[in-house]
């Protein structure tokens, strides 16, 4: 993945994470159906067994999850893929390779052949295939990409088909999308070929499609969410922050929606409570504050990729009530195949009330 960042420091470091607040995590009845065995060596970090009838990922505690999730953040996109590949297992984020390389391959066979018969059976069988872990566009019939329902595709390499991870003697269910509108929202490809969300109607996620002079339709999204809390700062003075991640789209269209390389452009500026919004340096012992900053990074996604944007700040609440996290601001997006006057925008709103 090529990527151009301007005034962030890396978020590599945000990578590193402990069980995110949104997981579920369960101890295990001691009438489980777990069957582990020993790990072979001492230096062995996870291993895979059978948890209720499935290969599922266990790692060997918490320190040895989070020093892979650590390293996880030096790695290319299929370098984690394979990490945990083998044995038997298979994680979501396999099943999404092969799920892209099977849409796009309907795609490719409908295009060079415009007349016949729309794909209508194989796309329905496509879908249904998926349907247990992956959600499809419900508003354009010419879009049935496949999405996470995981809120953080970041568990995908280490989770099984039923989002399932074990750490010790825990199990750990990654957090999914509820609804189809939590995920795709109102959806802008019904409303017109040329269209781009604002601020005025807008809230956490920028948007735009554009045509093309050849008649492609092309599309790039920014959609941000909230990622669990981490600590940053000495061992003796700790504070905690809250991450946010943001999923980064891009996608063309000739006669269906695709995959598509693009030079995405995502401009944001965003204010945050506490010691504000910034990043934290590489140990995670010191934030480095971007509060209020314009950042522009340049990122190709192809299809989706979830993009670290940084931390924010807890305000100390002397009467126990009031706002506990809040990040405000704006963002905007656009690419080298949509000009920046025709860019999408949006509002950035994140507010945590303690009453």
């Amino acid at each position: 993945m090529k990527q151009t960042t301007v005034l962030l420091a890396s978020a590599c470091a945000l990578m590193m994470m402990s069980c995110d607040n949104e997981a579920e995590l369960a101890n295990m009845p001691e009438a489980s159906v777990l069957q582990t065995k020993s790990f072979i060596a001492m230096d062995s970090d996870y291993q895979i067994v059978d948890y209720a009838g499935k290969k599922c990922v266990q790692f060997k505690n918490d320190s040895t999850y989070n020093a892979i999730m650590w390293k996880m953040g030096d790695m290319s996109d299929d370098e984690i893929g394979n990490l945990f590949y083998g044995m038997g297992f298979t994680s979501q984020w396999q099943l999404m390779q092969e799920a892209d390389q099977e849409q796009e391959l309907i795609v490719d066979n409908y295009e060079k052949d415009p007349i016949q018969p729309w794909p209508s059976k194989q796309i329905k069988e496509f879908k249904q295939k998926y349907s247990d872990i992956f959600m499809f566009e419900p508003y354009d019939s010419t879009d049935f990409i496949a999405h996470y329902k995981l809120k953080n595709s970041f568990y995908s390499p280490f989770v099984n088909r039923d989002g399932v991870f074990l750490i010790g003697d825990s199990v750990v269910y990654a957090p999914v999308y509820e609804s189809l509108e939590a995920y795709f929202g109102p959806g802008i490809s019904m409303y017109g070929e040329n269209m781009s969300t604002s601020e005025a109607t807008s809230t956490n996620k920028a948007e735009v499609k554009y045509t093309k002079e050849d008649g492609t339709y092309v599309k790039v999204r920014a959609q941000p969410s909230e990622d669990g809390t981490m600590w940053i700062g000495p061992d003796e003075a700790k504070k905690e922050y809250k991450r946010v991640k943001c999923e980064l789209l891009s996608q063309r269209k000739k006669l269906m929606w695709k995959r598509h390389h693009a030079n995405v452009h995502f401009r944001y500026q965003l204010i945050g409570s506490g010691d504000g919004f910034g990043t934290s340096n590489a140990q995670n012992t010191a934030f480095i504050s971007n509060n209020n900053q314009v950042l522009l990074s340049i990122i190709d996604p192809f299809g989706k990729k979830d993009y670290n944007l940084g931390v924010y700040g807890k305000n100390n609440l002397i009467t126990g009530k009031g706002i506990e996290w809040s990040l405000t601001g704006r963002m905007e997006i656009w690419s080298n195949e949509i000009p920046e006057s025709r860019k999408g925008t949006s509002k950035v709103e994140f507010i945590t009330r303690k009453n």
